[in-house]
């Protein structure tokens, strides 16, 4: 994902525009405001060429600025003397000719480019900066340690889920997530045997916590997820609300943190 910058495209114009008030017949041999200009024209032209949005979602007018820096190196950074007034006159008209088109490309392309906004109150207290970034990250250093790569890659994957508003999706993901931590628990319980695949339920792991020890708290946090999360989301025509993917992103990441509380307190989890 790239996240753009838009003051860049306002700065770009204060580098160019300049440009547009130039006339025939300047002078240029020792005038150093107008020379200016084009170090100014440059340096926006260069920023925008390395800049990695624009070369991905503003193709068009990538390719122009290309060609306008050309131009620009080519006809006034390295113009020598005696200067022509006419020749002057004539590529400045192309120049600011070229610079028009650049800017209404710019203009269409910016236009059609799929920028949104994520809006921050539809999901409570959390970041969108947070959750695009890894909204693992946000969980405790214990509980990082102790999850496996695939279970900090389900709770990143529902947290984006949740700023996309795909809140159904966002439970899926996270009801995974507290899914393997269960079995991350389970595993490091000594003698514990996976159940044979046909056997591999929340309900079979819910019966194996109470059988190797888990305490009530962790127990009836997976209860209460199975029956009233877990089971009905199953469903097809089960969906989240916004508000109840956020609450049970939330809920999760608690029921995570008590397994790991639980799994160190039993000295399993080491």
């Amino acid at each position: 994902m790239i996240k753009p910058r838009p003051y860049e495209f306002y700065s770009l114009g204060t580098y160019l525009h300049p440009l547009m008030i130039l006339r025939g017949g300047l002078q240029f041999s020792g005038n150093e405001s107008v020379r200016r200009l084009f170090t100014y024209a440059n340096i926006g032209l260069c920023l925008f060429r390395g800049d990695v949005f624009a070369k991905k979602y503003l193709p068009s007018s990538h390719e122009k600025a290309e060609s306008l820096y050309s131009r620009i190196q080519e006809d006034f950074t390295k113009l020598t003397e005696p200067w022509d007034p006419v020749l002057v006159e004539y590529k400045v008209q192309n120049l600011q000719g070229h610079l028009t088109s650049f800017e209404t490309t710019l203009e269409d392309e910016l236009s059609k480019v799929p920028i949104f906004c994520c809006e921050e109150d539809s999901l409570g207290n959390l970041s969108v900066d947070k959750l695009l970034s890894g909204a693992h990250k946000g969980y405790p250093a214990n509980v990082r340690v102790h999850a496996s790569k695939e279970c900090l890659a389900e709770i990143d994957e529902a947290g984006r889920c949740l700023v996309y508003e795909r809140s159904t999706a966002s439970g899926f993901h996270i009801l995974r997530a507290v899914e393997m931590m269960i079995l991350i628990y389970l595993k490091a319980v000594p003698g514990f045997v996976i159940p044979s695949i046909n056997r591999q339920s929340w309900g079979e792991y819910i019966r194996a916590l109470k059988d190797n020890g888990a305490d009530k708290p962790t127990i009836d946090q997976m209860q209460n997820l199975k029956d009233n999360h877990r089971n009905p989301l199953m469903h097809p025509q089960d969906t989240l609300t916004m508000p109840e993917g956020v609450s049970l992103f939330a809920v999760c990441q608690s029921a995570i943190e008590t397994i790991v509380a639980d799994g160190e307190k039993r000295g399993t989890l080491k």
